[in-house]
C-alpha cells in the first residue's frame, strides 16, 4: 500500500486561524504569530502535529513557546513552501511520489543528505520537512490517506 500525500495548510494572517478545520495535521504560519495567535492555533486544531514557520518567526519564538509546543505534541519546523500561491491554494501538498521515493531511497540504505539531495530535485521542498519526516515518523495515514 503506498503512502498518502501530505497537506500543509498555509496560513497567511491571524484571521485565518480560527477558521482552520480541527482535523489540521500540518500548519505553515506565513506571517509572524504572537504567543497568543499559537494558543489560538492549538485550540482550534487540537490534532495539529507540525507547525511549520519561516526562518525569521522561527528564531524569534521564546524558549516558553517552544516548550509549550514540544508539550503539546507538535514537531516545530523551520522553513518555507516555495513556489505556493495560496490565492488559489490553501494547501501545499507534498505528493505521494515525493514521500514513496524517500521510502525507496532509504530502503537501498542512503544517507539522509543523500536522500534529501535526490528528493529537492524532484520538489522545492523544505530541507527541514525532510529531517521532521525522518525523525519524526509521526506521518500516520488518515482515512482518506493525507496527513
Amino acid at each position: 500500500m503506498g503512502l498518502g500525500s501530505i497537506r500543509i495548510r498555509v496560513v497567511t494572517s491571524r484571521d485565518e486561524i480560527l477558521s482552520l478545520e480541527r482535523e489540521e495535521k500540518a500548519v505553515h504560519l506565513a506571517f509572524r504569530p504572537s504567543d497568543r495567535d499559537l494558543f489560538s492555533l492549538v485550540k482550534t486544531c487540537p490534532g495539529i502535529e507540525i507547525l511549520q514557520l519561516p526562518a525569521s518567526s522561527y528564531d524569534g519564538l521564546s524558549k516558553f513557546i517552544k516548550m509549550f509546543l514540544a508539550s503539546s505534541g507538535i514537531h516545530l519546523v523551520k522553513g518555507d513552501v516555495s513556489g505556493h500561491w495560496h490565492d488559489l491554494n490553501n494547501y501545499f501538498v507534498i505528493p505521494s511520489y515525493v514521500l514513496e521515493k524517500i521510502k525507496e531511497l532509504e530502503v537501498q540504505g542512503r544517507t539522509e543528505e543523500e536522500i534529501i539531495g535526490e528528493v529537492t530535485n524532484l520538489r522545492k521542498i523544505s530541507l527541514i520537512w525532510f529531517s521532521t519526516f525522518f525523525t519524526v515518523r509521526s506521518f500516520q495515514q488518515s482515512p482518506k490517506g493525507q496527513i
